[in-house]
């Protein structure tokens, strides 16, 4: 899921992982999950390229697109992750104000489409089998709606 995200990095000191499947020279170029391009660039042995980041006004529009919906809207790919990557490099950078945008802006998404899916749940407990809404959702999400549909319908069931 997120950790797991491929992410293209720039070796800046020779690194052997074996354990981990990873060995490169200085200089060389590869892609990473998202935890260790994190872990490797901390120690200084990797530059990450940032073009993959998500962008706060990319996140601003998703949430306009998304309070338009009645469904959850697809996310790009690797959403989440990209909004890790954004706010670390935006931490490492001490942008405070971009970090602090991003947060904001990713949270009232966030909070919209947990809406959006714990309602769906509860109003069509069969939705959980609609490939069309399951395509919509991020794998973090779909993780998300199978718990939130295990307590919806056990709370159900043990009131009845």
């Amino acid at each position: 899921m997120v950790g797991s995200y491929p992410v293209r990095v720039a070796f800046k000191k020779d690194v052997d992982l074996p354990l981990l499947g990873v060995s490169h020279k200085a200089g060389t170029e590869a892609e990473v999950p998202l935890y260790l391009a994190l872990k490797l660039d901390e120690m200084g042995a990797v530059e990450i390229d940032e073009s993959g980041a998500i962008q706060p006004r990319d996140v601003t529009s998703l949430k306009y697109v998304e309070q338009r919906e009645s469904y959850p809207v697809k996310l790009p790919e690797g959403f989440y992750a990209r909004v890790k990557l954004a706010a670390y490099i935006f931490n490492k950078r001490g942008d405070v104000k971009s970090l602090r945008t991003l947060v904001q802006e990713v949270r009232e998404l966030v909070i919209e489409r947990v809406r959006k899916i714990a309602v769906l749940v509860a109003t069509r407990p069969d939705i959980i089998n609609d490939q069309s809404f399951l395509d919509r959702l991020t794998a973090e999400e779909r993780a998300l709606l199978t718990s939130i549909h295990a307590s919806v319908t056990s709370f159900a069931l043990s009131i009845i």
